[in-house]
């Protein structure tokens, strides 16, 4: 058996909010993940709504910026103690949830994270973006948009774990 090494919830927090107001005193530019989804949609998608508005330039920094998110999860799992696995687990938590089978359950994680990407469209913007960037930024409709984050995951938690 394998242990898996979570960092402290609280030094990543810290790590992304400093990561965010550094950003933006840099740059001016405010920390978003779904425009940079959609920088890489554009990038293998010929399809117009990939390429205006925020995606007339895919080749900027946004498209850099989500492509070394995985990379430090890469640089964090290689400087880990311990032998790198690769897995779908998400705990013990969610393996009680989640199928076994591990076709069916890259395919519920699959899902998931289309319909993630879905209601960020929808909402104009990811939970980054608008409960780091938008609400440091007191602005009103990231207010809205997380209180609506933070309602449908309370909600899918209960369903998940209390009621199936």
């Amino acid at each position: 058996m394998t242990e898996v090494i979570y960092w402290s919830g609280w030094i990543g927090g810290i790590g992304i909010g400093a990561y965010a107001l550094a950003q933006f005193l840099l740059t001016g530019k405010h920390l978003g993940v779904s425009t940079a989804f959609g920088n890489v949609c554009g990038l293998i998608s010929r399809r117009a709504f990939f390429h205006k508005g925020p995606y007339t330039d895919n080749l900027n920094w946004r498209l850099w910026f989500i492509l070394g998110i995985p990379l430090g999860g890469l640089i964090a799992a290689l400087t880990s103690p311990g032998p790198l696995v690769a897995s779908f687990s998400l705990g013990d938590l969610y393996d009680s949830v989640l199928p076994q089978a591990l076709p069916l359950k890259g395919l519920v994680l699959t899902l998931g994270g289309t319909l993630i990407g879905l209601g960020s469209r929808l909402a104009g913007g990811c939970t980054s973006g608008h409960s780091i960037a938008g609400l440091g930024l007191l602005n009103p409709p990231s207010l809205a948009a997380s209180a609506g984050f933070f309602a449908g995951g309370i909600l899918i938690v209960q369903f998940l774990f209390n009621i199936l």
